[in-house]
């Protein structure tokens, strides 16, 4: 009886040990949150194919946020950079035009280091990414493939992305593919105006 009674502890103390390992922050649980920077590109990740609008505004800086186009997207209605008002309303257009369920994206984040504790700020280049968006309406799937650098500052122990730099990738002489930036350049106005 002795024995059970320590083999039940061990178990107990064991699963209390692993349940303090999951979801901690670092990123690699199933709820990431932004106490590091790979929680935060993580989190990024999941909004994108969550559609979560409040968890997206959380992850930009309200005040200084810029997304830079890719130089070969730049041109219509296309700027060469935006803010975080423009950026927040291009999402909603996005989800509520294509649905949740129609968006998927992936970034390659195998390359990620995270900054020393004491860092305010990070540097990250050349993240590989897919987006896949089905487009109801017109029975299609736009596929973006690209890659991003990001810039993010921590603020009150969370990190916020500052900057967004999109880059296209060609993949072929004369061929274009189509870049996240060029992509989110079709839901820039909101179907209902």
């Amino acid at each position: 009886m002795r024995a059970s009674v320590l083999a039940a502890l061990a178990a107990a103390a064991l699963f209390v040990c692993l349940s303090c390992l999951i979801g901690t922050g670092s990123g690699d649980g199933d709820q990431p949150d932004q106490t590091t920077v790979l929680g935060t590109l993580n989190l990024f990740e999941d909004v994108w194919n969550d559609g979560d609008m409040d968890a997206y505004e959380g992850l930009l800086d309200e005040e200084n946020f810029i997304f830079h186009f890719d130089p070969a997207d730049v041109w219509g209605d296309i700027p060469p950079f935006w803010g975080y008002e423009e950026e927040i309303q291009t999402y909603k257009n996005l989800f509520s035009q294509v649905g949740v369920s129609n968006v998927s994206a992936q970034l390659d984040l195998s390359g990620i280091v995270e900054p020393e504790e004491e860092a305010v700020t990070c540097s990250l280049d050349n993240i590989a990414y897919l987006l896949y968006v089905e487009v109801p309406d017109l029975d299609a799937v736009l596929k973006a493939d690209g890659r991003l650098d990001l810039q993010l500052e921590k603020r009150g122990g969370e990190w916020v992305v500052t900057e967004w730099t999109d880059n296209s990738i060609l993949h072929l002489p004369g061929i274009y593919e189509v870049s996240w930036g060029r992509l989110k350049g079709y839901f820039i106005e909101d179907d209902d105006e």
